[in-house]
């Protein structure tokens, strides 16, 4: 306090004042700090009040160094918070208004068609059909009530084509672009540039595998060929025949079409969660031609619940099986866990997906399909989790074999039944496919949503992964499910919006999202391995998880871990969001249930963001990048617990303490109010502002209580109450290790070694056969297979040579859809290099007169019930592999 001494001569005459007091006003105090003198004792502290009163004229106010720097760092962290939440706000509504529109835009649409469109959204994601009607009532919305405005499009057929014959190229391949019309009752055959085929090419051949027509007939078989069946059970790629497909017209797009793999992967789901998603895939507009289903069960699992296992659920959803379910043989492939359980066997059964009896308007259209089942080795029979390894196992079987089909590496038994299998059903090998779309077993996808992510993909390869709006489908089960609803809309439309500006997403939810296999390099067909690349594949098949770090990482998030694998591996590619793809999923809706499910997310995302934030490559500079905003994240994520504490300290004593601190209130009111602004500035939709009122009266479960318990259970890595299975141990650690593992047991070889085996087995079987027959003199020796058609052991330049690769498009810079040479050098049967039919069949691994001769035999040749089987089958294979 500054108190003014001389005022006191100001005193009126008659006033006594106290000699102390006048002692103060001498020179000897002038300018001289009197606080300790007047502290001393009361007498002084009175006289101290007296003088305040009376001639207090300033306050002098100092702020140490500490001071001053915490008010600038408070300053300056304010300013930087509010500018990163009012760009993300303003970024966010850019990308809603702007770009959302325009990404997996497939067709021209006006405004008229885009409102349809989301009425269309609105009225089928309130309808909570996860359960199946058995009473054939499908379902899914009805193509002619949902996309009558399909047909207004400039890209639509105008004159409905009709059903053709498939055309088949003479190196072997089924060409995808040439279609017939049929106008005017003539067989005319056109020509359309533009897009890939309308039509599904399938060949037409007798029978449906080796082992399908080995048991069509009466009898027994002679040992050599029943011999020849248990090796060759599965399918196999020189004498596997192609189902006969009907062909089906599909609608045309203004994009090229790429040949994707929907994969799902299941654990414990029942039949009607499973039914419902692959329902919605084989359901979508995109060309049944261009997609596959791949399910991959994981194990034999029983859900609590289920009267069937996994398998047997995704098998009876099967129809048409290439080769038979009871004569699928278990191959063996290295899995992800560590000891004896890296070693692991599955089964291959491939077929088509089977649509519901009622729904006619279905059947026409034959989509591939693969289940894969993890059964495991005959030391787990009495495991209740037989063959189980985990999801991001099922996710490698896959990448691991995408990228060993993209390099020719070595297989496994299991990885060369598959490669057949995807040929021996879809017509193309797998090294054509460019795109795999992840969806859970418990999602159902919007008809449309395929079609725009393959759009997205196809017009922009510098995209290399996506992912579309997640909606709740069970909005209104409990006050668990409603109190998510907002929670899912702003980290879609706000969170991923706003990364999506600049192709960094940090997560691609594994519910519902598309990544790139490899994207295509100049003119000159070159290929890039994206999904495939090796370092992707090293790091994602990581199998010794013995830290927290790594736990938390690859047991919990393995689908956010693959997200953050992609932006490190390719940082100046894009993840993109795309918001017109939309699917549906059925939340938990207890809250037992929705804490399990969020310890498993936040802490994987705690962890994923401290691999993120150490990125140095990505958009931006400073606090301006990408790598901020991660930072940003982070720290938000961890302190997420105190600042809803501080939250409500601040609202409480905001009402009775004063001065008011208005800042921080401000601050509070801008991060809780943009959400409601960004809502009706997108969506327009007042149900949204009610969703957003319910949500943050539960901001107090999503700031402190799940957080909370999540960072307690830093070291629980198992899947909790999410997925419940009958027999499973309770909090068991699936990473730790059991006994060691015997990697004699596996045998790895290229593709074409795989081939030369298989062509030497049967050509010996077939020469045991013929030298029989010969030696009871029903078949002449000239008839034998000559010894020049026999190929060395060493020479493997017969079976494997390797070819330039074509450019993957053509001159017009247009993607190839037919087939040319694919990156992987395949040998024969499946190098499109022969120029004739002659080429063509002598490319096959069979000595020469193979076919010949077994159609050949004369009708006295067969000597009795088991000669005739014999032959029926030897001329079944021969047709079947001429044919493929």
């Amino acid at each position: 306090q500054v108190l003014d001494l001389d005022r006191l001569q100001w005193t009126i005459p008659n006033v006594i004042v106290d000699n102390r007091i006048l002692n103060l006003a001498g020179k000897n105090f002038k300018g001289r700090d009197v606080t300790s003198l007047l502290q001393r004792n009361d007498a002084n502290k009175k006289i101290a009040r007296c003088l305040l009163e009376t001639i207090r004229v300033g306050v002098v106010d100092t702020s140490t160094i500490g001071c001053v720097i915490t008010n600038v760092i408070t300053n300056v962290s304010l300013i930087v918070i509010v500018a990163v939440v009012l760009v993300r706000f303003f970024l966010a509504v850019l990308f809603g208004w702007v770009l959302s529109w325009r990404l997996g835009n497939f067709r021209e649409e006006t405004a008229e068609d885009i409102a349809k469109r989301n009425q269309a959204i609105e009225k089928w994601e309130d309808i909570n059909n996860h359960v199946y009607d058995p009473n054939g009532r499908d379902s899914r919305i009805s193509s002619s009530t949902s996309f009558n405005f399909m047909s207004k499009s400039r890209f639509s057929s105008q004159t409905p084509i009709p059903a053709a014959p498939s055309y088949r190229r003479r190196d072997g391949r089924y060409n995808s672009r040439q279609v017939y019309t049929n106008h005017s009752g003539h067989g005319e055959k056109k020509f359309r540039n533009g897009s890939a085929s309308s039509l599904i090419h399938q060949p037409q051949t007798n029978g449906s595998s080796v082992a399908a027509n080995n048991d069509t007939s009466n009898g027994s078989q002679t040992p050599s060929i029943n011999e020849t069946n248990s090796r060759t059970d599965s399918l196999t790629s020189s004498q596997g025949s192609y189902q006969n497909n009907p062909i089906v017209v599909e609608q045309r797009f203004n994009f090229e079409l790429m040949h994707t793999i929907l994969l799902v992967t299941c654990y414990s789901e029942g039949r009607q969660g499973i039914k419902t998603t692959l329902d919605s895939l084989a359901a979508t507009d995109y060309p049944a031609s261009h997609k596959i289903i791949m399910c991959i069960a994981d194990g034999i699992i029983y859900g609590v619940g289920n009267r069937l296992s996994t398998p047997e659920i995704c098998l009876s959803l099967m129809s048409d099986f290439i080769i038979p379910v009871d004569k699928v043989r278990a191959h063996s492939y290295v899995a992800i866990a560590d000891g004896k359980k890296r070693h692991n066997m599955a089964r291959v059964y491939a077929g088509y997906y089977k649509y519901n009896d009622h729904d006619d308007s279905q059947k026409s259209r034959r989509i591939p399909m693969i289940t894969l089942v993890k059964c495991g080795g005959p030391e787990e029979n009495d495991d209740p989790k037989q063959g189980n390894r985990g999801k991001r196992d099922s996710q490698m079987i896959l990448i691991s074999f995408l990228q060993k089909v993209m390099f020719d590496e070595r297989m496994t038994p299991l990885e060369y039944e598959f490669f057949n299998a995807i040929r021996t059903v879809s017509g193309v090998t797998p090294d054509c496919y460019e795109l795999v779309l992840m969806v859970d077993a418990d999602t159902k996808i919007f008809p449309d949503s395929l079609t725009r992510m393959v759009a997205c993909m196809s017009r922009d390869p510098g995209v290399m992964g996506l992912c579309g709006e997640t909606r709740i489908a069970n909005k209104s089960d409990s006050w668990v499910t409603m109190i998510q609803v907002f929670e899912y809309y702003i980290s879609h439309h706000m969170q991923k919006a706003f990364e999506s500006i600049f192709g960094g997403v940090t997560c691609l939810p594994g519910c519902f999202c598309m990544y790139r296999i490899k994207a295509p390099k100049g003119p000159k067909g070159y290929w890039v391995p994206i999904l495939a690349n090796p370092d992707i594949v090293e790091h994602y098949s990581e199998n010794i998880v013995d830290t927290l770090h790594k736990k938390n990482l690859l047991l919990l998030g393995e689908d956010r871990y693959l997200t953050t694998l992609m932006l490190r591996t390719f940082p100046k590619r894009k993840l993109v969001f795309v918001p017109q793809a939309v699917c549906k999923t059925i939340v938990p809706d207890t809250f037992k249930v929705l804490r399990s499910q969020r310890r498993r997310w936040i802490n994987s995302t705690v962890h994923n963001l401290l691999e993120l934030v150490l990125i140095p490559d990505l958009c931006g500079i400073f606090c301006f990048s990408m790598q901020f905003v991660i930072f940003m994240e982070l720290v938000g994520t961890i302190v997420l617990p105190a600042a809803i504490s501080f939250t409500m300290y601040l609202i409480i004593i905001s009402t009775f303490q004063r001065p008011i601190p208005y800042i921080p209130l401000a601050l509070l009111a801008v991060v809780l109010g943009l959400p409601a602004i960004l809502i009706m500035l997108t969506t327009r939709k007042l149900i949204y502002v009610g969703w957003m009122i319910i949500y943050l009266f539960s901001l107090p479960i999503w700031n402190f209580v799940l957080p909370v318990y999540a960072y307690w259970h830093f070291d629980d890595f198992s899947w909790g109450q999410t997925r419940v299975v009958e027999g499973e141990e309770a909090g068991a650690d699936h990473s730790r290790k059991q006994g060691e593992f015997d990697s004699s047991k596996i045998v790895m070889k290229r593709w074409a070694e795989w081939e030369r085996e298989k062509y030497i087995y049967y050509r010996n079987s077939l020469q045991r056969y013929i030298q029989s027959s010969s030696d009871d003199g029903y078949i002449p020796s000239s008839t034998r297979p000559s010894s020049s058609s026999t190929i060395n052991g060493s020479d493997k330049s017969q079976i494997y040579q390797a070819q330039p690769m074509n450019s993957p498009l053509n001159p017009r810079g247009r993607r190839r859809t037919s087939h040319t040479t694919d990156s992987l050098m395949l040998p024969p049967p499946l190098s499109n290099n022969s120029t004739s039919d002659s080429d063509t069949n002598n490319s096959m691994p069979f000595p020469q007169g193979f076919g010949e001769n077994v159609v050949a035999l004369p009708q006295r040749a067969q000597r009795n019930d088991n000669s005739n089987n014999v032959n029926n089958t030897l001329s079944d294979n021969n047709t079947s592999s001429h044919s493929s």
